[in-house]
């Protein structure tokens, strides 16, 4: 009987530990989901700005395009920019829709898939600029025109010309450098992260902080 008695508090101890374990991992996944939560609200504002911005530069780019027609530099400068900034426009909406769908109540393996999907497309921003670089000049003859009204291309001259020509092969290069150092399986890198600060860097915490509850569920032998 005193065995069976002894096995008995041995039983409920071990029950009890067993729900202060699970209890332990779902406070501590309760806390750091509410913490990831807020590190994501703290994107919104990157895709929102984002998008604002490039909807109403593409929308001035096409009435610069229109206002402008017949001199070709101007137009192909206003394509240029229109271009890019509805490219911009649907990453943002893109952004957006991922971090607004983002399943808290899914396990951790599938929100750290989601989030570092988020960072791909943050990743993607930087991408559609580094396709733009070469594209450098004309950018420039469409911002001095719209700011200033001024015709850069009046002071051509042959310096000029070749002047025009090396800064846009060094763009070019410069451009198939950074897409290729922006490659996905770069994404965790410290100089990409780096990069990142200010436009992303939250969506980093927020992967910090699944990843602390991936840890203590591993060391708690619990899967969520």
């Amino acid at each position: 009987m005193e065995n069976l008695s002894v096995h008995e508090i041995w039983k409920q101890n071990e029950m009890l530990l067993e729900h202060t374990r699970k209890l332990n991992v779902t406070l501590l996944r309760e806390v750091k989901l509410d913490k990831a939560k807020s590190s994501l609200k703290g994107v919104l504002f990157l895709p929102v700005s984002t998008m604002a911005f490039f909807i109403i530069a593409a929308s001035y780019a096409m009435y610069f395009t229109v206002e402008n027609w017949g001199t070709w530099y101007f137009m192909f400068s206003g394509a240029v920019v229109a271009f890019f900034s509805v490219m911009l426009v649907l990453s943002s909406i893109r952004q957006l829709t991922q971090i607004l769908s983002v399943d808290y109540n899914a396990p951790v393996l599938q929100l750290q898939k989601d989030i570092s999907k988020i960072k791909v497309s943050v990743v993607y921003n930087f991408k559609i600029a580094a396709w733009l670089l070469p594209f450098g000049p004309f950018i420039g003859l469409f911002f001095f025109k719209a700011l200033f009204n001024f015709d850069m291309m009046e002071l051509v001259n042959y310096n000029m010309i070749i002047s025009f020509g090396v800064v846009t092969i060094v763009l070019e290069v410069l451009s198939l450098l950074l897409l290729r150092a922006l490659q996905t399986k770069n994404i965790n890198k410290k100089w990409l992260n780096w990069l990142l600060l200010g436009s992303g860097s939250q969506i980093n915490e927020a992967l910090g902080f699944l990843n602390q509850i991936d840890e203590f569920e591993k060391e708690n032998g619990t899967i969520s």
